[in-house]
């Protein structure tokens, strides 16, 4: 079966989120970055703001430059939607850095076929474009970000194909045309070429992809290892690396504040024994909507002194259910509560994620579905309903003591959508 790999590339993402936040910037000249540019509005491009360069820099060449520190919390949300439309698309994407993604299109059913521009002509001669039109278009409607893809037979051809369709296009390169199309890059912008490499195979003559297909694969080989035999492939159009399937997130974060003196109850150890199930509860819900799992859980607190304490552990296996995961959490949150001093925060995070894996059965033992079906059940009714509509386990000690919405108990400080 042909393959076919879509790369995708977030067009300035840092600067485009800035923009986003604040619609002021649009049509500006705008770096984000601390010392040095780490994103850049095309309008910053335009005049001559380049990535890695000193900001001091930047704005000599670019005086009216508008510099911003970005906000990294909130690129992550964005990068997680734009994950989640991709994975409509297909089953497989993998999360390769901030801004950029891999997603396997190959034997996709439904949904490919019928983007197809004609389903009578060969395999080989079928194109993607329209399936790519609408996955970038729902990523502008949910987003409001613009995106460049290409697509290959590999990921290097794709790869390749997307620095063809900046900003904000769709490059497609048939099935018998890999050769063709490599030809003319620099040696450097194959993936896995490095600046060293580049200038090592620069010193005897070779700038191009297509003046490297004179070399030996030995010689390759010989004077690079197995990277040398990896290089040549690439440049052939042959690499059959696959993409991964990656979860989006590296964890799940949520927390909230007190004020000691005033929330009455707040520095009770079943008060923060509740309030810590509670955020629990919204950190395993994003997980199982997400299909993650996690078998790390870490729980923090801060004190009014300034001190700060965690502790995480890990689980024999990694689980979605709630119940399991705050068996541990309530363990690290005794092991914590030894200072006879007040607790201004208190927060869990889940780490260590992996996509959901099925579970080997066992004889005389569900292997906890009953429990999975149980949250499934809950996670339905508070889709409908609202988060708010179900109290799970030692939360119910809120109960009364907070007030309470359709969305969830109203904390002081909601900070529930790390």
């Amino acid at each position: 079966m042909l393959r076919r790999i879509l790369h995708l590339d977030i067009d300035a993402f840092l600067a485009s989120v800035e923009q986003l936040r604040d619609p002021v910037l649009i049509g500006r000249p705008v770096a984000v970055g601390t010392g040095v540019v780490a994103s850049r509005s095309y309008e910053a491009k335009a005049r001559g703001v380049q990535t890695a360069m000193p900001l001091h820099e930047a704005l000599r060449r670019c005086p009216e430059l508008i510099v911003r520190e970005g906000d990294s919390r909130l690129a992550e949300r964005y990068r997680q939607a734009v994950a989640t439309v991709m994975r409509r698309f297909s089953p497989v994407v993998e999360v390769c850095s901030l801004d950029d993604f891999y997603a396997d299109l190959t034997g996709v059913p439904l949904r490919v076929v019928q983007a197809l521009d004609d389903t009578t002509r060969a395999e080989a001669e079928r194109s993607l474009v329209a399936l790519c039109r609408e996955l970038r278009a729902q990523v502008r409607a949910e987003t409001g970000l613009s995106i460049a893809q290409g697509i290959g037979s590999t990921r290097t051809v794709a790869r390749l194909a997307t620095t063809k369709a900046k900003p904000g296009g769709i490059c497609e390169v048939p099935a018998g045309g890999e050769l063709e199309f490599l030809a003319d890059f620099a040696v450097e912008s194959v993936p896995g070429i490095g600046p060293k490499t580049a200038a090592l195979l620069q010193q005897v003559g070779v700038a191009t992809v297509r003046e490297l297909w004179a070399l030996d694969v030995e010689l390759l080989r010989q004077s690079f290892g197995a990277r040398g035999e990896e290089i040549w492939r690439r440049c052939r159009g042959l690499d059959d690396a696959p993409v991964q399937s990656t979860p989006t997130l590296r964890s799940i974060s949520r927390e909230t504040s007190f004020e000691p003196r005033r929330d009455a109850g707040s520095q009770q150890r079943d008060f923060l024994r509740s309030m810590l199930a509670y955020l629990l509860d919204r950190a395993a819900s994003e997980l199982r909507q997400q299909r993650l799992q996690a078998r790390t859980v870490q729980v923090r607190l801060h004190h009014v002194d300034g001190v700060r304490q965690e502790r995480a552990r890990s689980l024999p296996a990694a689980t979605e259910r709630t119940d399991a995961l705050m068996v541990v959490a309530s363990t690290l949150l005794d092991e914590l509560l030894v200072r006879r001093v007040l607790v201004r925060l208190v927060g869990v995070t889940l780490t260590s994620l992996a996509a959901e894996q099925p579970a080997q059965g066992r004889l005389f033992d569900d292997g906890g579905k009953a429990r999975q079906r149980l949250f499934a059940a809950v996670d339905a009714v508070r889709q409908r309903h609202g988060f708010g509509a179900v109290v799970v386990g030692a939360a119910a000690g809120l109960l009364g003591q907070l007030p309470r919405g359709p969305h969830g108990f109203q904390l002081r400080t909601p900070s529930l959508t790390k």
